[in-house]
């Protein structure tokens, strides 16, 4: 990383541990923020990153600086990446110009030392812009609220803040927006009407509006205007993403929304995103993010191996087609002589197992169960029609129909479950096989979208039941047999419900004829 959070992790982690500091950038070592307190021979500067092999506690990493490639080893990595910031000027169809500044201008110790404030006489009123006809966000609303502060009370200065709807859901945001009003701040909201804001060839601003509550009109001839900007990932965020197999958000950080995605983890073990790569954070979230950082790299030695859901290849099967690479959401597949599943990586969804053309992969489980089996069996003990085969995820599903028994509601008296460890590891196969155990009906019950721990698995299993239900046609079996739906693990009514259903419809197509069993 580049900035202040990446200084502080390394700061953190420097304490008993080998550390390099990498930046892309060559500032001199005075301009990284806490870069002083961080040994200079851990800092490398001007590197860019160029690959990463391994997984956790064994990652070969290869950077380039000064046209020479540098190889490391290292036990974690942590990305801090700062981001990038574009004033939102195009937004006000304002020009810039020394009466107007973008918010990061003033953020921090610049106020202190901005000419443009010093030299502003008593009295003088200042406009801020946000989130007028836009979202903006907490931090924003924060940086502005605490600048419009120290104007008010330590530069005697008078500001406005215009905007749209401001973001107080922060630790202490709403305590700052009423420090801002006693101290004299006032606030213009829009949500109907916007700001008439004019610009004279020189530079100069006036804003023409009327107020929403008061429906009074208002002149302001502001001496400066600050304007709130646009937050977003930088390039070399993107580069370093696809260096390091991370999945992204919707916005372009280092951290996608998923469930299981919250801290500082990703989607890599022994990979961590911190502050400004991972989402818009104040500078008391990236300290936290930086001590967690430091903690959790930390404890990757400490870490008991215990025997766990692993995948592995079969190298007298497999033919190298690179299937499982391509699909394994931990990147846990090293290339090497032939693919093979690095155990450390591994989590033990399924998903290459499941994809995989030649069957070259296999799965052991803790407890030495086989799905196949599991499936005869739920025939050959059948008690009555319809015999219904539900796939579960064993951290959604599974756990709702725990739930659903705990809490006492009827279930079908032929359900049997199979739980698996993720909805990607139910492949065509076991699906028609259930059907070849004389099952009627099967069920797919799978994490929501955006919850799945494996990212896709859920979107893998989907796109199977489809698949096969494509194929029903051709084999004269009705679609209506096979079902997919999501839940998670506290939906224990819902699971019932489901089931309940499900049975319905299959004794509605049995007493119907729709298929002989």
């Amino acid at each position: 990383g580049n900035g202040s959070c990446a200084c502080n992790t390394a700061r953190e982690l420097q304490s008993g541990n080998e550390i390099i500091l990498a930046t892309k950038e060559v500032p001199p070592q005075a301009e990284l923020p806490g870069a002083d307190k961080i040994d200079s021979a851990c800092i490398l500067s001007g590197t860019r990153i160029i690959s990463c092999r391994g997984c956790e506690g064994d990652f070969t990493v290869l950077m380039e600086r000064g046209g020479k490639n540098i190889s490391k080893i290292f036990s974690g990595i942590v990305i801090a990446e700062e981001n990038e910031k574009k004033a939102n000027y195009d937004a006000y169809g304002l020009k810039p110009s020394p009466g107007i500044l973008p918010l990061s201008s003033l953020a921090g110790k610049n106020i202190l030392s901005n000419t443009a404030i010093i030299n502003l006489p008593k009295d003088a009123k200042i406009v801020f812009l946000t989130g007028i006809g836009y979202e903006s966000n907490p931090v924003a609303a924060e940086e502005i609220m605490f600048v419009s502060l120290m104007l008010q009370r330590d530069f005697n200065l008078q500001t406005y803040i215009l905007t749209g709807n401001l973001k107080v859901a922060g630790n202490g945001l709403e305590k700052l927006y009423r420090e801002t009003k006693i101290a004299g701040t006032v606030y213009f909201k829009f949500t109907d009407t916007a700001p008439k804001i004019l610009q004279d060839n020189e530079g100069n601003i006036s804003v023409e509006l009327t107020d929403e509550i008061t429906r009074l009109d208002f002149r302001i001839n502001p001496a400066l205007t600050v304007v709130d900007e646009f937050t977003y990932p930088s390039a070399y965020m993107k580069e370093l993403a696809a260096v390091f197999g991370l999945h992204t958000g919707a916005g372009g950080f280092l951290q996608s929304g998923n469930l299981y995605r919250t801290g500082i983890y990703t989607n890599r073990k022994g990979i961590f995103v911190a502050g400004p790569s991972r989402a818009i954070l104040n500078t008391a979230d990236n300290l936290t993010d930086s001590a967690n950082a430091a903690i959790l790299i930390s404890g990757i030695s400490d870490k008991n191996k215990e025997f766990k859901v692993t995948a592995a290849i079969k190298s007298g099967s497999c033919i190298r087609c690179l299937t499982c690479y391509r699909c394994c959401p931990y990147k846990a597949i090293d290339l090497d002589t032939k693919p093979s599943v690095m155990p450390d990586a591994c989590q033990g969804c399924g998903i290459c197992f499941a994809e995989c053309p030649r069957g070259a992969i296999s799965l052991d489980f803790p407890d030495k169960r086989r799905v196949p089996a599991e499936i005869r069996q739920a025939s050959d003990h059948a008690k009555a029609s319809p015999l219904i085969i539900a796939f579960c995820c064993s951290r959604s599903a599974a756990r709702a129909k725990e739930l659903a028994v705990s809490m006492g509601y009827k279930l079908p008296d032929n359900l049997k479950v199979v739980e698996v460890p993720c909805s990607g590891f139910i492949s065509t196969e076991y699906i028609l096989s259930a059907f070849q155990n004389k099952a009627e009906g099967v069920l797919v019950l799978t994490c929501h979208t955006g919850n799945c721990h494996s990212e896709e698995g859920n979107i893998f299993a989907r796109n199977r039941v489809e698949h096969v239900k494509n194929s029903f046609s051709y084999i004269n079996i009705d679609k209506k047999r096979l079902e997919i739906r999501t839940l998670a693990s506290n939906m224990g009514y819902e699971f019932a419900q489901i089931a309940d259903e499900f049975e319905n419809t299959l004794k509605i197509l049995i007493s119907e004829h729709k298929y002989i069993r």
